[in-house]
């Protein structure tokens, strides 16, 4: 990604922990089985065995993945790494997401 008016390493590092936006009309459209991460939060959660796990509360990057918290009715909070091992199902319409999850991780 280039932004306008950044145009060496030092412009570019002024801007670090800065906020970037785009109108989602600018971003690319998505092939099968992706998602925009932003679109989980809210999205009900099942593992493989369709055992509700919870609701994607936030994401958050953690450096090597982005990472879902999902939060159960009664609190429990799991953190799910979102790449493919975890993650087998998207439905962002549907607001649901099946992933592969054991307690006992």
């Amino acid at each position: 990604m280039r932004l306008k008016g950044v145009d060496d390493r030092d412009a570019a590092a002024a801007l670090t922990l800065a906020e970037v936006r785009v109108p989602r009309t600018a971003l690319p459209p998505l092939g099968p089985g992706e998602f925009y991460v932003e679109d989980l939060i809210g999205c009900a959660v099942d593992d493989e065995a369709g055992r509700a796990l919870g609701t994607v509360e936030g994401t958050f990057w953690n450096g090597a993945h982005d990472v879902a918290t999902v939060v159960a009715p009664d609190g429990v909070e799991r953190l799910l790494p979102l790449i493919p091992d975890c993650v087998l199902e998207v439905d962002v319409p549907g607001r649901k997401m099946k992933v592969r999850w054991s307690d006992d991780d």
